[in-house]
C-alpha cells in the first residue's frame, strides 16, 4: 500500500507542477487547434475525432468558467490524458503481477523523457489515442481480442498513426489460421467504415480523406539524408532535451544556470555508469513480445519515414515497457531516470515557463502597433501581408489573441486590417511587409552586428527598416518591403 503511495504522490507532484508552469509559448499546432475549435472547424482527416470530443466537453463544462482562456482548458485536459495514460500502463504491468518497486521504476523511466514532458502539456492530440491504445492493450492481454480491437480502432480515429499499434497487437502469431484474423479485421473495420461513410456523405475521394497531407503537399514524400540525421537526433530528444534554447536560456541566467546543467549532465552520466555496472543487461521478453515488438519497429520505421517526427516517438517508451517480462532491466535505474528528469525540468520545463524564447506575441505586438501607425484615422479592408520565418505559429497565435480578447480590446482593434504572415520566399515575395527574429542561442555579443544583411540582400526589393531591436533572445527586425517592376 505505501509503495502504491509514493506512485500516486510521484504522479500528483508531477501533475501539479506541469499545470501550474505550463509554458508562455505553446506550438504553433496548439493555437491552430484552438483556433478551429473556437470557429467550429472540427473536421481533421487525419484526426478525426479528435476536436468533434474536445469540442464537446468544452461545450459541457464552458458555463462553469473554470478556465478563461480555452488554450489552458485544452491543454489541461491533454494532461489528464496523458496522467490517465501512465495509470493504465501501471495496471497492465500490475495484471503482470510486477514488484509494486519496478513498477514504480518503469513509470518513472516513460515520464523523465522530454517527449512526454514537452506535450503532455501542449494542447495536442498525441495523448489521446495513446490512452486508447493502452486500453486496447490492457484487453488484449486479458485474451478479450474483440474488445481490444474496439479501443484500438477508436486510437486510430483519434490519429492515423495508431494503426501500427493495431496491426501490432492483432496481427495474428499463426498466420495460417484464418479465424486468428477477425480481431485485427474487427480493428480496421472501425476506422475503415468511419472513412468510406465520410467519402460517400461528402462525395471526395477516399484516397484524399486518408491521404490529404499528401495531396495537399504538407509532408515530404522522398526520404534523404535528413530523415536519417533528424530520426536518431529525436530518438535522444525523446528522453534528453537537445536544443539551441538550452544555450539561450543559458544566457539569461549565467552563471548559474550553466553549472546547474554542468552538475545535472554529470549526475546523469553517473547513474548511466552506475547502471551498467551494477546489474547485467538480461533484456526477458515479454508473453506479448512479438505484438509489441512489431508495433514498435512500425512506429520508428514511420518516425524515419516523418523526417524524424519526435511527436511520432511519444508512443516508444510506452511500447518499450510493454515488450518486458518483468521489469529487471531497470534494476538500479533510478539516479539515471531522476537525472533525466532533473535535466529536463530544469534546461526546458522551468525555462519556458517564464521566457518567450521565440517572442511570438511580441512580434505580433510590434507588427500590429506598426501597421497602425503605417494606416492611422482610415478603415482599411484590405489585408496587410507579413513575411516571416514562423508564418505558422505566427499566424495561428494571432488569430487566437484576436479570437479570445475582450469586447474593449476588440473594438480597439476593428478599424485595423488584418494580418496575414506568410513564409519568407523571394521568388514568390509581394510588396508588404517583412519581419525577421534571429536568435542569440550561442553567443550573445553577435548581436551587436547587423543581422539582416543576408535578409535585404536582394537588388529587385527596397527594404525600409520601420524597427529594430537587439536584446539577449535575439534581433528582431521589421521592414516595409516594396517589389520593383
Amino acid at each position: 500500500m505505501a509503495k502504491k503511495g509514493l506512485f500516486w504522490l510521484l504522479i500528483g507532484v508531477y501533475a501539479i507542477g506541469r499545470f501550474f508552469f505550463p509554458p508562455l509559448e505553446f506550438t504553433g499546432d496548439s493555437y491552430g487547434y484552438a483556433c478551429e475549435l473556437l470557429k467550429g472547424d472540427l473536421w481533421n482527416s487525419h484526426h478525426i475525432l479528435h476536436k468533434y470530443f474536445l469540442n464537446d466537453i468544452w461545450l459541457i463544462l464552458k458555463p462553469l468558467n473554470i478556465f478563461e482562456n480555452p488554450l489552458l482548458f485544452f491543454s489541461t485536459l491533454h494532461l489528464i490524458i496523458a496522467i490517465a495514460s501512465v495509470y493504465v500502463l501501471r495496471r497492465i504491468l500490475e495484471n503482470r503481477h510486477w514488484s509494486q518497486s519496478r513498477i514504480f521504476l518503469a513509470v518513472i523511466f516513460v515520464i523523465s523523457g522530454f517527449g512526454f514532458t514537452k506535450y503532455n502539456i501542449e494542447n495536442e492530440v498525441y495523448f489521446y489515442p495513446i490512452l486508447l491504445s493502452l486500453i486496447g492493450s490492457y484487453f488484449f492481454e486479458k485474451n478479450k481480442k474483440f474488445t481490444s480491437a474496439i479501443w484500438l480502432g477508436l486510437a486510430c480515429l483519434f490519429h492515423q498513426i495508431h494503426i501500427f499499434w493495431l496491426i501490432g497487437l492483432l496481427f495474428p502469431r499463426d498466420w495460417r489460421k484464418g479465424h486468428s484474423y477477425f480481431p485485427l479485421a474487427l480493428g480496421l473495420a472501425l476506422p475503415v467504415f468511419t472513412y468510406f461513410t465520410i467519402s460517400i456523405v461528402t462525395q471526395t475521394n477516399i484516397g484524399n480523406l486518408i491521404f490529404h497531407d499528401v495531396h495537399a503537399g504538407l509532408v515530404q514524400t522522398l526520404p534523404n539524408l535528413n530523415n536519417t540525421l533528424l530520426f536518431f537526433v529525436n530518438i535522444v530528444r525523446t528522453f534528453f532535451q537537445v536544443h539551441g534554447d538550452v544555450f539561450l536560456f543559458w544566457n539569461l541566467w549565467n552563471p548559474y544556470y550553466s553549472g546547474i546543467a554542468i552538475l545535472i549532465f554529470i549526475f546523469i552520466l553517473l547513474g548511466f555508469v552506475i547502471y551498467l555496472r551494477e546489474r547485467r543487461l538480461s533484456y526477458q521478453k515479454s508473453d506479448w513480445y512479438f505484438s509489441y515488438s512489431l508495433a514498435f519497429i512500425l512506429q520508428m520505421v514511420f518516425a524515419w519515414y516523418s523526417v524524424g517526427n519526435i511527436e511520432f516517438m511519444l508512443v516508444l517508451p510506452f511500447l518499450f515497457v510493454l515488450t518486458l517480462r518483468n521489469g529487471s532491466l531497470f534494476k538500479h535505474s533510478m539516479l539515471f531516470t531522476v537525472g533525466l528528469i532533473l535535466w529536463n525540468t530544469t534546461q526546458w520545463f522551468i525555462p519556458m515557463a517564464k521566457t518567450r524564447p521565440n517572442r511570438i506575441k511580441d512580434q505580433i505586438e510590434i507588427a500590429t502597433r506598426i501597421i497602425k501607425d503605417e494606416y492611422p484615422n482610415q478603415l482599411n479592408s484590405d489585408t496587410v501581408k507579413i513575411f516571416t520565418q514562423n508564418a505558422a505559429v505566427m499566424q495561428n497565435t494571432y488569430e487566437f489573441e484576436k479570437l479570445t480578447q475582450n469586447k474593449e480590446n476588440r473594438d480597439s482593434s476593428s478599424n485595423l486590417p488584418e494580418l496575414a504572415f506568410l513564409n519568407y520566399n523571394k521568388e514568390s515575395l509581394e510588396s508588404g511587409y517583412a519581419m525577421t527574429f534571429t536568435h542569440g542561442r550561442m553567443n550573445r555579443m553577435k548581436l551587436s552586428y547587423a543581422q539582416s544583411e543576408d535578409f535585404q540582400n536582394d537588388s529587385n526589393i527596397r527594404y525600409t527598416r520601420l524597427y529594430r531591436d537587439t536584446g539577449i533572445n535575439g534581433v528582431l527586425e521589421f521592414f516595409r518591403i516594396e517589389v520593383l517592376k
